[in-house]
């Protein structure tokens, strides 16, 4: 049996030298990708992650959900939105804005009420765990709380925490 050199020459190797350029548009496309996907995940769909029972039944413990930074771009939050917003410490929340601005918020009896109408509450099992006296919003100001009123987390938050609107 007779053994052969397998080893390619550098001349037979540089015949048809395209790999440099071929290299190079590889890497400049790969480059350019992740900048796209870089700004889009930070400035269109942020991902979250769904920490604490807050926003049970709606959301669960762990689940992971896209925040749209977009959604408010073109328009004002509304009543039912589910949104995230950067708390003074610099942490996330999810929470759902129930109250907004001009109008005067109260919780009586686990009720909440919005201008002295008791808000119908659908998306919650729970009732706030306390009273809240009578307290009107400022021009920029929204009341939040999760679905779970129990072991939520409430209060009120101006605009311009309001990151975005979870969207799935």
């Amino acid at each position: 049996m007779e053994m052969r050199d397998v080893n390619v020459g550098a001349d037979e190797f540089r015949k048809g030298r395209t790999y440099p350029l071929l290299r190079k548009k590889v890497l400049l496309g790969a480059l350019g990708t992740a900048a796209v996907v870089f700004v889009f995940f930070k400035f269109c769909l942020m991902p979250v992650q769904i920490l604490g029972e807050s926003m049970q039944p709606t959301y669960r413990n762990g689940t992971r959900h896209f925040l749209n930074r977009m959604a408010y771009w073109s328009k004002e939050p509304q009543r039912g939105d589910v949104i995230g917003l950067r708390s003074v410490d610099g942490d996330l929340y999810v929470k759902r804005i129930v109250a907004m601005p001009g109008e005067t918020i109260e919780a009586k009896g686990g009720k909440t009420v919005i201008n002295g109408t008791v808000l119908n509450e659908a998306r919650t099992e729970s009732s706030l765990p306390s009273d809240i006296h009578p307290s009107r919003l400022g021009e920029d100001e929204y009341f939040v709380i999760g679905d779970n009123r129990t072991v939520s987390v409430f209060g009120i938050v101006t605009r311009n925490r309001i990151l975005g609107k979870i969207a799935f």
